[in-house]
């Protein structure tokens, strides 16, 4: 029986024993307490509070013009306000003027300048209109793009410059038709006209065709004497007009006038004026008459003029033409 106790209470001694050098249990694991709410983005006050000075009275004066249905106007409001603020806002509603104008092309180029100038300043909301509004207006563009011959030409759309060849990028152009012109100096001109469809790509080339250099001429003459440049009458009176560099014919007329005629040298870019004044045909008729008549009144005088002073010979009255003449000497007629 002692031995029974005994074996039981090693037992009991042993169990405890394990007991003590177990190690405690774990504690349960608690539960993470849930984040503590962000706060929510401060909300950006309206233009009408956030704007000051000449922004703000840009900005309620474009609102009056929307309200009116003058976006050409509204539009130019706002676009002044966004440069005295820089708030990306105003852009949106500058893009929401080309909208009411139908202005697809400018509402795209207003938008991209919305993306790349507020940047990170744009809410997940203004993203997301920017996206469908963009979708919006590209169905009513086509996108156009031109090989040039020569670059650094202006590119116009209905009178509106879009861009210098060559492009980075083809550039949207409004649904309908477009005429478009393209300008360089020293080349001429190109214009032509396009059907455009939305949501398609135009591409063509354009030859530029260099032009000579060129100056001005202006010739002033009587009201009605002929002007003609290198045999071609241009005009009477008076004419100017632009010239190709170098030397040309100038001649004017007029009835009863003697003809002028001069090589004109007309340089590069220069201006010239020539002032012609015509004499009278009749008058110079007369004046070499005059002085055909003078040589032949000297050559009688010389010869008079010995026979005057010839010893022996009496001095004689005579004619020259119709003039009486005293061809007296010391005895002769006065």
């Amino acid at each position: 029986m002692w031995t029974l106790l005994l074996i039981m209470g090693l037992g009991v001694t042993a169990a405890g024993a394990r007991a003590q050098t177990q190690p405690p249990p774990r504690p349960a694991p608690s539960t993470p307490a849930p984040p503590a709410p962000a706060s929510a983005p401060a909300e950006r006050p309206p233009l009408a509070q956030s704007l000051t000075g000449m922004a703000k009275a840009e900005y309620i004066t474009a609102g009056v013009l929307f309200r009116q249905g003058d976006y050409s106007g509204a539009g130019e409001r706002f676009h002044r306000a966004y440069e005295l603020s820089r708030d990306h806002r105003l852009l949106w509603d500058v893009a929401r003027c080309h909208k009411e104008m139908r202005r697809y092309a400018r509402l795209l180029k207003t938008l991209d300048r919305m993306e790349a100038e507020a940047g990170a300043a744009l809410t997940v909301d203004e993203r997301k209109d920017i996206v469908e509004l963009r979708a919006f207006a590209e169905r009513l563009v086509s996108r156009m793009e031109i090989l040039a011959s020569a670059p650094g030409a202006t590119v116009f759309v209905d009178g509106e410059v879009v861009g210098t060849t060559p492009f980075p990028e083809p550039v949207p152009v409004d649904i309908g038709e477009r005429q478009i012109r393209i300008v360089k100096p020293g080349f001429k001109e190109l214009t032509r006209t396009e059907t455009v469809t939305g949501g398609g790509h135009i591409a063509f080339s354009a030859a530029l065709e260099k032009i000579a250099p060129r100056g001005r001429l202006r010739v002033v003459a009587g009201s009605n004497d002929a002007i003609a440049v290198d045999g071609k009458v241009v005009g009477r009176g008076a004419w100017e007009g632009s010239v190709p560099s170098g030397a040309h014919l100038l001649r004017v007329t007029a009835p009863g006038m003697l003809a002028y005629q001069a090589d004109v040298l007309v340089r590069d870019g220069e201006s010239r004026r020539i002032e012609v004044k015509l004499d009278d045909a009749r008058g110079r008729a007369a004046y070499w008459l005059w002085l055909g008549g003078g040589a032949a009144l000297l050559a009688g005088g010389l010869i008079t003029g010995a026979l005057v002073f010839e010893p022996g010979r009496p001095a004689k009255q005579g004619t020259l033409g119709s003039f009486p003449l005293s061809l007296g000497g010391v005895g002769g007629r006065r």
